[in-house]
């Protein structure tokens, strides 16, 4: 009898979003005991186990160049270790799991006028930077 040839996957579809998932959030999924919008833009969040995040959104337009997207990834290699996710409405969320590294971040983003931190918090919390008026510049009071 021959060898069967090797079955060939021809799609295998995108990988399973818990893979992508940052180590911290990956410990605690389903186990967030609170929540609280700190400034606009920015929202501390609490596990059971005592283990704190940041997030902090930042407005974009929906189209981004490749400079601008290595922008974004670099700020979160700097700051989230590597984490960031893009919401429906096409903003920018850091994960921001060390709070020493959160205000350096929020400098860093408010030296760029392309940055705007906000969407959550504030009176149009669902715009994008293409509908947002311009912001107040955010600081963290943590």
């Amino acid at each position: 009898m021959a060898d069967e040839p090797a079955k060939k996957i021809t799609d295998i579809g995108p990988p399973h979003y818990s893979e992508m998932l940052p180590p911290m959030i990956k410990e605690n999924l389903g186990k967030w005991k609170d929540h609280e919008i700190v400034t606009p833009g920015i929202m501390y969040h609490v596990a059971e186990s005592g283990a704190k995040l940041y997030t902090v959104r930042v407005a974009s337009p929906r189209l981004l160049s490749v400079d601008r997207i290595t922008d974004i990834c670099d700020l979160a290699d700097k700051y989230c270790g590597g984490f960031l996710r893009f919401t429906s409405r096409n903003n920018v969320e850091f994960l921001v799991s060390d709070e020493s590294k959160l205000q350096p971040l929020i400098d860093d983003l408010n030296k760029d006028a392309f940055f705007m931190i906000g969407g959550m918090g504030t009176p149009r919390a669902g715009c994008t930077a293409t509908h947002r008026p311009p912001m107040p510049r955010a600081s963290s009071s943590a």
